[in-house]
C-alpha cells in the first residue's frame, strides 16, 4: 500500500519535470540581456567628442603674380558615437580660410566641411591606453568668398565687393593614433588626406585637395 509520502514525492517528481523546460526557457532572456548591457556597454565606452588643429597643405591653387597670400590653421570638431568595440561614427565640421591680396583688394575664401566617416581600431579595445586608428568619410561642404575692393587681378573678370556662398563635396581618409591619459581625457595626433570640389570656384578655385597634419584633444563621455 502507498503512503501519504509516497504520493507526495511522485507528485513533486513531477512538477519538477514540468517546470525543468519552463526555467530553462526562462533563463534564455536573462543570457540575451546580458549580452545586450554588454554590448550597449562597449558602445557607451566608444562615445565621445574631440577637437583637431592642423595644418592644410593644399596643392595646385591658383596664384596671381604680384598677390599675397596666407592661411588659416585647419580646425575640426567632432563627435564619435561607437558601434562595437572597433568600430565608431565620427561626425565632423571644420573650418578653414585662404586670404588673398593685391593692390586692388582682398579675397578670403573659407571652407566649412561637414563629413560623416567610419572609424576603425583594428588592433585594440576601448581598454587600452594607446590606441591607432583609420578613417575614411565624405559630406557636404560650404564654401564661402567674401570680396573687397576690385579683385578683377585676382578672380579674374571685373572684380567687386561682396559674399558669396557656394555648395560642395567632401572626402577625406588617413590614419592616426589616440593615446588615453585617464578615463576621460586623452590626446590624438594622425594625417588625413582631404578633397573637397566647389559646384563653383571659390576663391578662383574649384578643387581644393592635400593633406592634413593634425593634433587635438579628445573626450570619452561618461555615463
Amino acid at each position: 500500500m502507498r503512503t501519504p509520502a509516497f504520493r507526495l514525492r511522485r507528485v513533486l517528481f513531477a512538477l519538477a519535470l514540468l517546470l525543468a523546460p519552463a526555467a530553462l526557457i526562462a533563463q534564455k532572456p536573462q543570457l540575451t540581456d546580458s549580452a545586450t548591457l554588454r554590448e550597449s556597454a562597449v558602445k557607451r565606452q566608444r562615445q565621445g567628442a574631440g577637437l583637431r588643429v592642423g595644418s592644410w597643405q593644399t596643392t595646385g591653387l591658383t596664384e596671381v603674380s604680384g598677390a599675397s597670400y596666407s592661411t588659416l590653421p585647419a580646425l575640426e570638431g567632432y563627435w564619435q558615437k561607437g558601434l562595437d568595440q572597433h568600430v565608431a561614427i565620427e561626425t565632423s565640421g571644420g573650418f578653414w580660410g585662404r586670404t588673398q591680396r593685391d593692390a586692388g583688394g582682398r579675397v578670403s575664401s573659407f571652407a566649412v566641411p561637414m563629413l560623416t566617416s567610419i572609424k576603425l581600431y583594428p588592433a585594440t579595445t576601448v581598454r587600452d591606453q594607446m590606441e591607432p586608428f583609420i578613417s575614411a568619410g565624405g559630406g557636404f561642404t560650404i564654401g564661402v568668398d567674401d570680396e573687397t575692393g576690385s579683385t578683377g587681378g585676382l578672380l579674374g573678370g571685373g572684380g567687386g565687393s561682396g559674399t558669396a556662398l557656394i555648395i560642395g563635396l567632401g572626402l577625406k581618409g588617413g590614419a592616426g593614433i589616440e593615446y588615453h591619459a585617464g578615463r576621460a581625457f586623452g590626446l590624438q595626433a594622425g594625417v588625413n588626406y582631404q578633397w573637397i570640389h566647389f559646384l563653383n570656384p571659390v576663391g578662383g578655385n574649384s578643387d581644393y585637395k592635400g593633406p592634413v597634419i593634425y593634433g587635438g584633444l579628445t573626450y570619452r563621455f561618461q555615463y
